[in-house]
């Protein structure tokens, strides 16, 4: 059944409702049905299974105390992962998954019922991420009929191209967890509607909302708005409570503002007004934190924001004039400055991972006004890849075999292997492109146009 949250009616993730009715391990009664007790037990058949860098945690109800309100799950070490390791879930949950886990470390479950006024004792279960090769991610985006399209992720075979796989229509707005699950607003925008990794029918995953156009996700599966009543950023939790407030962006002035959703659930909302940026951070563990900076001379307009999984904030600025320059800067985590990535001016395309930033870079450039005037002879081919890590550190590598399109900001996705997915709208290199990890020769994923790209 839904729950009816101030007009707002929260249907239960789909994983979590599947799991309420399939994964109730050892024959286990519900939770309601339990022997009358003041003391709450320990959950029962608690057990862990998983694949490389995924893990299951399946459980049944606590055989004896009072009604069961809900589960908490905990996982440690808790690096990378959303809501710092702690997940709070319905009383119908008999399921839990985690992703991101680093190969080679061992990970300990904890899993308590609670009741309320009381938690009971926890069952803990242990799982090593194994060095076995990872799941493949998917990289999905939307094509020029406002569809979202499903593509793999590895090598193409040279010379070829793909069409991919449509997943849903109308999918303006779209975002998708790790699972490949999609989730878009509906035309209404008061809606989300989930599309199965596995196909099927669209199903409904909360309505009476405030919508934009504009979904976001983290690797745990919550998906987050910004509300456009109230102009918050909002997330509605994959454990089916209400959504909530996360952060917002102070007072706006010329809609000069942008907001991030890390793949471990940092959530950065930066506010540009003249002279002075504020961001307001959601750490993974729920911390909120607010700073501001000034700038000198004129302010930049944001085109593209990025985040890794350390909080370091990476944006494309226009700047106006003549020049017509997208640089690519970065916000250091916990720091209150812009800083260019480097001096030369090129035309950059930038993708962010869990751990770096990557940044392809062309061979020549010049000002706007002197292409125009055919006083230049740019060349666009993009030949080196620029790797910030997450600590500050920089390498550079070379790439081939494409070339930058039109001045823009340009954000592409990275996987968390390394390799870079970006959209080029003009010839000679118009279409999807895939630039290896280790660079080299890129390879042509399609010839079509798409935008909105994630990977996940």
């Amino acid at each position: 059944m839904p729950q009816h949250v101030e007009g707002i009616v929260v249907f239960k993730s789909m994983l979590t409702i599947a799991a309420a009715a399939a994964l109730v391990v050892g024959g286990a009664l519900p939770a309601h049905a339990a022997p009358a007790s003041s003391t709450l037990s320990a959950p029962t058949s608690v057990r862990v299974t998983g694949s490389e860098g995924d893990a299951d945690v399946t459980w049944g109800a606590p055989r004896s105390g009072p009604r069961v309100t809900g589960y908490t799950v905990t996982v440690t070490p808790a690096e990378s992962q959303p809501n710092g390791g702690v997940d709070r879930l319905p009383a119908t949950a008999r399921w839990d998954h985690f992703g991101a886990l680093r190969t080679g470390t061992t990970y300990t479950f904890a899993v308590r019922a609670v009741a309320a006024k009381q938690t009971g004792p926890a069952v803990s279960v242990k799982y090593t991420a194994t060095s076995a090769a990872p799941t493949p991610q998917a990289l999905f985006a939307l094509d020029a009929q406002g569809s979202v399209v499903r593509f793999g992720t590895g090598s193409t075979t040279t010379g070829s191209t793909t069409t991919g796989t449509t997943v849903a229509t109308n999918g303006a707005g779209y975002t998708a967890d790790d699972r490949g699950d999609v989730f878009v607003p509906s035309a209404d925008l008061t809606s989300i509607l989930m599309y199965p990794a596995g196909g099927g029918a669209a199903r409904t995953v909360a309505t009476g909302l405030h919508l934009t156009a504009d979904l976001r996700s983290d690797v745990a599966g919550n998906l987050y708005w910004a509300d456009s009543v109230s102009g918050s950023v909002t997330m509605l939790p994959i454990d089916g409570a209400a959504p909530r407030v996360v952060a917002d962006f102070g007072t706006v002035q010329y809609g000069k503002h942008a907001w991030v959703v890390s793949r471990n659930g940092i959530v950065t909302a930066y506010n540009n007004s003249p002279f002075e940026a504020r961001i307001a951070q959601r750490s993974a563990t729920g911390v909120l934190t607010v700073r501001a900076f000034s700038y000198g001379g004129v302010y930049p307009v944001v085109g593209g924001l990025q985040s890794d999984d350390s909080g370091n904030l990476y944006l494309t600025l226009s700047q106006d004039g003549r020049d017509g320059q997208y640089p690519w800067v970065e916000v250091r985590a916990g720091e209150s400055a812009l800083t260019r990535l480097t001096t030369s001016d090129a035309f950059e395309y930038g993708a962010t991972n869990s751990t770096s930033l990557r940044l392809l870079r062309s061979a020549g450039w010049c000002t706007q006004a002197d292409e125009l005037s055919g006083t230049c002879d740019i060349d666009r081919s993009l030949a080196t890849e620029l790797v910030v890590g997450r600590d500050g550190t920089q390498q550079t590598i070379p790439v081939s075999g494409i070339t930058a399109g039109s001045r823009g900001s340009h954000v592409g996705v990275a996987t968390e292997a390394g390799d870079v997915f970006i959209d080029v709208d003009r010839a000679p290199s118009a279409g999807l492109w895939r630039v290896p990890a280790a660079g080299g020769a890129a390879q042509q994923v399609s010839t079509a146009q798409f935008t909105r790209l994630l990977v996940i």
